[in-house]
């Protein structure tokens, strides 16, 4: 198997498509050898705009204001996706696997060349587990749509293990497999030096998007009861800006914003902060970002997360490098900051290698291998 194409949901060269997911997927393949053809099935124009812009704001304003029903989900996506999809069939004729990054496409309906999925949970997934309810009538047509889909490819590979467990048992009849995660960073060395220096000037990392505002809200009111025994102490936010938050921010917090790591200034400052910071933290309820947390672990940082069942299933229901935090309290996390510069420069070391050691099997070379391994089956 040497050549391979891969479809995402914009380019797939850029790291700031889906959390770096298919950036580091072609860049790991052709690190080993592979000939990667990449192919954007994002679609623009009047279709996206009247779905978006109208018929789902209209939707939220008068029937449901929580759908998660958009174009993507749409049999005009679907449509426009396949028309891609069945000229890169053609425009590849030499591939010998199409992966695709998404469960909401797939080319299979014009090849007999193996088709896997390889994305992080299923539509309907996301709206009985996170949104915590049944889907309305429109989401369970885009439901109806990814089935079918899914239902066609060779295998689907998920990211996490309960993820696994719920598309097995939905889909009996497919080859669902969950082979690890993934750490999306370069490979780089850590030295006891560089870990013990974090505790000189420290500052405490939190990454994610503006629907993690939950747990940043009790992290800042955390800093603030810390800050009163520690003044020195700061917070590194990734992902958000100051204009992301509706309350007041004490001067201690840094935004810095979405750094785009194929950006070498951004991903020199991105380094700086993880490589440099006291420990990650991010107790957000339910769902705590577990690909930038598993990044913070190979940096060799404590993890403080909320305990959700992703991250339970794959590190275990007590951790030698971090903890949990059950309530998402401000002085929950202001107790375990306050530990950690509490402790012995040993036990705080001791920390942090564990959390390298046991982020250590979920790199991309790794992940690859297994797939390929898998894929050679079909």
């Amino acid at each position: 198997m040497r050549n391979i194409t891969v479809f995402s949901q914009g380019d797939a060269t850029s790291s700031k498509t889906w959390s770096n997911i298919p950036y580091f997927l072609v860049e790991t393949l052709k690190q080993k050898g592979m000939t990667v053809n990449v192919v954007n099935v994002n679609t623009s124009g009047i279709g996206r705009f009247i779905y978006d812009k109208v018929i789902c704001r209209f939707l939220r304003h008068s029937f449901w204001d929580d759908t998660t029903f958009s174009y993507d989900r749409t049999g005009l996506f679907h449509k426009a996706s396949q028309k891609i999809m069945k000229k890169a069939v053609l425009d590849y004729p030499d591939t010998d696997l199409f992966i695709s990054t998404s469960f909401s496409f797939l080319p299979s309906d014009f090849t007999d060349t193996p088709c896997v999925l390889l994305c992080d949970w299923s539509y309907e997934y996301l709206i009985r587990h996170f949104k915590e309810r049944e889907p309305d009538c429109f989401e369970k047509k885009g439901i109806v749509l990814q089935d079918s889909i899914i239902k066609k490819a060779n295998r689907i590979f998920t990211l996490f293990p309960d993820v696994a467990k719920h598309m097995s048992a939905y889909y009996p009849e497919s080859q669902i497999m969950y082979l690890g995660n993934v750490i999306n960073a370069l490979p780089f060395e850590l030295s006891p030096t560089q870990i013990q220096n974090r505790r000189e000037n420290p500052h405490v990392v939190f990454v994610g998007l503006p629907k993690y505002l939950e747990g940043l809200k009790s992290l800042i009111e955390a800093i603030t009861i810390v800050n009163k025994a520690y003044p020195a102490l700061e917070l590194d936010v990734i992902g958000m800006q100051k204009n992301d938050i509706s309350f007041v921010c004490p001067n201690y917090v840094k935004f810095h914003g979405y750094l785009e790591k194929s950006d070498p200034a951004q991903l020199e400052r991105y380094n700086h902060i993880l490589g440099n910071a006291l420990a990650f933290v991010n107790t957000t309820p339910v769902w705590a970002g577990f690909s930038s947390a598993l990044e913070a672990m190979y940096y060799g940082l404590p993890i403080y997360t909320s305990r959700y069942s992703s991250f339970e299933e794959t590190f275990g229901s007590q951790l030698d490098f971090g903890a949990y935090c059950e309530n998402n309290s401000p002085s929950e996390i202001a107790e375990f900051i306050e530990n950690l510069l509490a402790e012995s420069p040993d036990e705080y070391l001791g920390l942090c290698f564990n959390s390298r050691k046991k982020a250590e099997p979920f790199t991309w070379s790794a992940y690859v291998d297994k797939l390929l391994l898998e894929v050679e089956k079909i």
